[in-house]
């Protein structure tokens, strides 16, 4: 695989400054027993790229081979889609539950909630996902209905929480009809277990006798360049002789009295709080605007 192939850099859609190459991806992003291939770590690198993914941020995507019959599957986690949407200005929310037949009539529920007491049957899922176009008036309306029938596969999840796992792909689908600029090409996990594309179940094989390399920690350090866009986005709204004082100011606040071993939960909460400075500074000066400084940072 050529050097350009195997590494990508790049922001994550989380604002995290991410930097991806392929022994990461290796170690760390794949899953199932298969033997991943160069040209399909090279396709995860430039997807994760393209879509500004981070695969180290809580399962947000990995790769998914359970064996060589098949090719690599990219699998976003369960949680990255709706947060994915969540970030996307012109998303207005949505609604979504289950289809269910009750005294022989057919209902659609809010939530996941299935009452055999009452002799509720589920038959399928639905989402409605609501869109605001820029410099439209009104929200668009985007509907899915996914029956159960063609999507279960009765084993695991699909055996023990049928209805939670179909409003999902209810769910993962709409958003895709909704977006497809953000989903194209981006399938949850839940709809690659209905698909078949990977097993109800599956186990990760490590090679040998060798001990399984330690995941990347939960709340990993920052790196230099996220230190840089801190010190960067104070140098530009503050003079540059009270930068150092401002951003130590912040990070008191959160019990650090320096940026060194800063971890990135802690970091993205001093980043919210120094935007809200900032955006308070702007209430408050002359006209609603203050002139932005220059500075060196220590």
């Amino acid at each position: 695989m050529s050097n350009e192939l195997r590494k990508v850099e790049y922001q994550s859609i989380s604002g995290i400054q991410v930097e991806l190459d392929a022994d990461t991806v290796i170690k760390y992003c794949a899953r199932g027993n298969g033997n991943i291939t160069p040209q399909e770590v090279a396709l995860f690198l430039r997807t994760c790229q393209a879509k500004r993914l981070d695969p180290l941020e809580n399962g947000e995507v990995y790769l998914i081979k359970y064996d060589n019959t098949k090719p690599a599957q990219i699998v976003v986690g369960k949680h990255a889609y709706l947060r994915r949407a969540d970030r996307n200005p012109e998303y207005r929310g949505k609604k979504s539950g289950i289809v269910i037949v009750r005294d022989g009539k057919v209902i659609q529920k809010e939530g996941c909630c299935l009452y055999k007491v009452l002799n509720e049957t589920l038959i399928g899922g639905w989402c409605r996902v609501f869109r605001r176009r820029a410099g439209a008036d009104v929200d668009e309306e985007f509907y899915r209905e996914v029956a159960l029938e063609e999507y279960s596969s009765g084993q695991a999840n699909w055996k023990v929480k049928p209805a939670t796992m179909i409003e999902k792909v209810a769910v993962s689908q709409c958003l895709r009809d909704a977006f497809p600029n953000d989903y194209e090409g981006l399938y949850s996990e839940d709809e690659m277990l209905a698909s078949g594309a990977i097993p109800a179940e599956y186990t990760v094989v490590e090679d040998g006798d060798a001990p399984a390399p330690e995941p990347p920690p939960e709340d990993p350090v920052i790196s230099v360049k996220q230190r840089e866009a801190l010190f960067e986005l104070a140098r530009n709204h503050f003079d540059a002789d009270v930068v150092n004082d401002v951003v130590r100011s912040i990070i008191s606040e959160f019990g650090m009295n320096s940026t060194k071993g800063m971890t990135t939960s802690v970091y993205n909460q001093v980043m919210d709080r120094l935007k809200e400075t900032i955006e308070n500074l702007s209430e408050d000066a002359p006209g609603g605007e203050e002139g932005p400084g220059s500075g060196q940072d220590q």
